[in-house]
């Protein structure tokens, strides 16, 4: 890493509880003075501390939302989220113990993926048992960020892992496509890679957060040749894109499928869902800051806007809650991403007058959903109050990669919005 990309990173690093300023308008516990948003993250926080094993990574012991089988790329997907959410808490407070944690998990992250097999396939052989191999692209772009990016924001003098970041991004190689731009490395059905939009997103994030530790230019070319993927509308047939104008969001996948994550009868190239909002619109928007281009930031633009409505329209509930596919059944997670989008649009005023107009009070309440189920006494068991009942809460580790949303949309919107 060039000294110059180093020291701007020292010299920007968040000085932890100097960065925090209390909202007038947002709810407080009367003895404390600590705001309602705040205490709950906080307790969100805690658990993650709770349920974090000594050399990190979820503890297989005390964490109810591991896993029991031996699958690596299951067991790592929720703890990435959880690095971001602690790195959040500590810039936010300025207590040690969150940084602790999250510098642990980013580092066990790190040292989990490894080289792709040759030739490439999900799966491979240990001593004669056949296991899931730690090389998929989703994993290797979570790897690099939130893991490593921020790892580094906060330890800038820390450059061990600077030899692991590059490998990973050459490893990534392997999972290029000439069907569209990278593959996600395992297989929908009869389709030899599913094209899964939220793992390509988390891959995006990955390239724009190396990129800008690294100054590394072949990383921020990958991003944007990935970025046509979700840019370009989705036909029948093809991998070249995945954007609906029909639904107004991205598609789960560009192939005909069913039955992953959360699924029960929902078809991957015809539905949206929450997941691919938040993950694919943080990435676009983050790249939106890396270009000059009119027309890519325009694209971009509307395209996240039209995401952020479509959580509106077709997720929320009367009450504010928001489900995963449409109105099924109620996550606060879900309700998270709708917030944390919303929040990423307004960073850079992309929120048109006429959206704003309409859509405010709309996420608002959204807003008072959320803070009103994240307490202690409120938050629902696995952060899911069932409804239709058609969706399920597995994995676990995804209920904390919700949680984790959840820590980081009350952080970003406590100062924004405001419950009685």
């Amino acid at each position: 890493m060039p000294l110059a990309r180093r020291e701007f990173i020292k010299n920007a690093t968040l000085s932890g509880a100097a960065s925090l300023c209390f909202a007038s308008v947002a709810r407080s516990d009367s003895k404390s003075g600590e705001p309602e948003y705040l205490r709950n993250a906080r307790w969100l926080g805690d658990r993650f501390i709770k349920w974090q094993a000594p050399y990190g990574g979820t503890d297989p012991k005390n964490c109810p939302y591991r896993t029991k089988e031996n699958i690596v790329p299951t067991i790592i997907q929720g703890i990435g989220p959880q690095v971001r959410a602690l790195y959040a808490l500590y810039d936010a407070t300025g207590i040690e113990k969150y940084k602790v944690a999250a510098d642990r998990h980013a580092v066990f992250m790190m040292n989990a993926v490894h080289d792709p097999p040759v030739p490439y396939h999900n799966k491979m052989t240990l001593q004669g048992e056949e296991v899931y191999a730690a090389s998929t692209s989703w994993q290797y772009g979570k790897v690099l960020s939130p893991c490593y990016d921020l790892f580094v924001k906060h330890n800038p003098d820390e450059h061990v892992f600077d030899l692991k970041a590059y490998s990973i991004f050459q490893w990534l190689q392997a999972h290029r496509r000439d069907d569209s731009y990278f593959g996600v490395g395992y297989p929908n059905g009869e389709f030899e890679d599913a094209q899964f939009s939220c793992d390509l997103g988390e891959v995006g994030s990955g390239l724009v957060g190396y990129y800008e530790v690294s100054d590394n230019k072949d990383a921020l070319k990958d991003a944007f040749g990935l970025a046509k993927y979700f840019l370009t509308e989705h036909e029948d047939g093809s991998a070249a894109g995945v954007w609906s104008s029909k639904i107004g969001t991205w598609l789960v996948g560009p192939w005909p499928g069913g039955g992953a994550e959360h699924f029960t009868s929902q078809q991957y190239d015809q539905t949206g869902w929450g997941w691919s909002c938040l993950v694919v619109g943080e990435f676009l928007l983050e790249l939106r800051e890396l270009t000059d281009d009119d027309s890519t930031r325009k694209q971009i633009a509307e395209k996240c806007v039209k995401a952020f409505q479509w959580c509106i329209d077709h997720c929320q509930f009367d009450d504010g809650a928001h489900g995963m596919f449409g109105k099924d059944d109620k996550w606060v997670g879900q309700a998270a991403a709708a917030i944390l989008l919303y929040t990423r649009l307004l960073e850079q005023d992309l929120v048109p007058p006429d959206v704003q107009e309409k859509y405010g009070p709309k996420i608002q309440k959204s807003w008072c959903w959320m803070l009103n189920h994240t307490g202690k006494d409120t938050y629902p068991t696995d952060g899911y109050i069932k409804v239709t009942g058609s969706t399920t809460t597995k994995p676990p580790e995804n209920l904390l990669w919700m949680m984790s949303w959840t820590v980081d949309a009350l952080l970003a919107g406590g100062e924004k919005f405001t419950c009685n």
